[in-house]
C-alpha cells in the first residue's frame, strides 16, 4: 500500500502543469547625480561715495586803478615835449635828410649814414634804457619813469615805446607804396596785413591817451608808468653830466616849464 500511494503521487506531479516563475524585473539603479556646488560669489565691497567738494565762488575784487606812486610828480608839459623832441633828433633825426633827399629823386647812396643812423638809434633806444633806465631826452628835460612800486619799470619798456615812430613810417610805407605796385598780388595783401599790423599800436596808444588822459598802450602793459620830474644825478659822470648841464640851460630858457595851452 505504501508503494502504491507513491507511485500515484509520482503521476500526479508529472500530469500538473510546469508552473512559470515570473521574475519581476528589478527596477533599474538610478544614476547618482554628481551635484556640483556652484562658488559662492563674494560680496563687493561697497564703494566709498567721495563726498563732492563744495566750490566756494571766489569774489572778483574790484579792480583797483592803477595810480602813481606818492612822493613823485608828474613831469610838465615843458619836459613832456623836450624829452619828445630830443628822443626824435637822436634816434631819427639823420633820417629826415635823407628822405627829403632820396624823394627829390637826386641820386645819393646813404647806405653809410643809414648804417650810422641805425647806430645813434640803437644807442638811444637800446643801450641807454639798458644802463641808465633812461634816454638821451631823459636825462637833457629832467625825467624818468617810475612803475607803481615807484622803480624804474624794465628797459625795454622806453626801447618800445621809442619805436612809435618806425611803427608808424613802416605801416604808412607798408599800406601805400608797396600796394600802389602790387595791389592783388599775394605780396602785396601779406604787406597790407603787416602795414595793419604796425599801425594798431600807435593808433589804440593815441586813442587810450585822449580817453584815460594818463595811461596809453604801453604804459598799461607794464603795470602802470608815469612820466615824472627828477633832480641832478649825483653819480652822473662824463658825459652823463654833460648831457646834465644841457638841461641847465633848457631850464634856464623856461622850456621846461608847465606850457598854457592856448585856447
Amino acid at each position: 500500500m505504501g508503494l502504491l500511494e507513491k507511485a500515484s503521487n509520482i503521476q500526479n506531479e508529472d500530469a500538473s502543469p510546469p508552473t512559470k516563475v515570473i521574475e519581476q524585473s528589478k527596477p533599474a539603479p538610478t544614476p547618482i547625480q554628481e551635484v556640483v556646488k556652484e562658488p559662492e560669489a563674494k560680496a563687493k565691497p561697497a564703494k566709498k561715495v567721495k563726498a563732492k567738494k563744495t566750490r566756494v565762488k571766489k569774489e572778483k575784487k574790484p579792480r583797483v586803478k592803477k595810480v602813481m606812486p606818492e612822493g613823485f610828480e608828474l613831469a610838465t608839459t615843458g619836459q613832456k615835449l623836450t624829452r619828445k623832441l630830443v628822443d626824435f633828433i637822436v634816434s631819427y633825426g639823420w633820417s629826415v635828410p635823407i628822405i627829403a633827399i632820396t624823394a627829390w629823386g637826386s641820386y645819393f647812396n646813404p647806405t653809410i649814414f643809414v648804417i650810422l643812423g641805425l647806430v645813434l638809434m640803437g644807442f638811444n633806444l637800446f643801450f641807454m634804457p639798458s644802463r641808465t633806465s633812461r634816454t638821451v631826452g631823459n636825462w637833457i628835460s629832467r625825467t624818468r619813469y617810475v612803475n607803481t612800486r615807484g622803480e624804474s619799470p624794465f628797459w625795454f619798456y622806453s626801447s618800445i615805446k621809442g619805436l612809435t615812430f618806425v611803427f608808424i613810417i613802416m605801416g604808412t610805407i607798408s599800406l601805400f607804396t608797396i600796394m600802389s605796385e602790387l595791389p592783388e598780388t599775394t605780396m602785396g595783401q601779406i604787406f597790407m596785413a603787416i602795414g595793419i599790423l604796425l599801425l594798431i599800436p600807435p593808433l589804440v596808444d593815441y586813442i587810450m591817451y585822449r580817453v584815460r588822459g594818463d595811461l596809453g598802450l604801453w604804459d598799461s602793459l607794464f603795470g602802470g608808468v608815469w612820466l615824472v620830474r627828477t633832480t641832478k644825478s649825483k653819480e652822473a659822470k662824463g658825459w652823463l653830466k654833460r648831457l646834465e648841464s644841457i638841461s641847465d640851460w633848457t631850464e634856464s630858457k623856461g622850456l621846461l616849464d608847465e606850457q598854457k595851452e592856448e585856447s
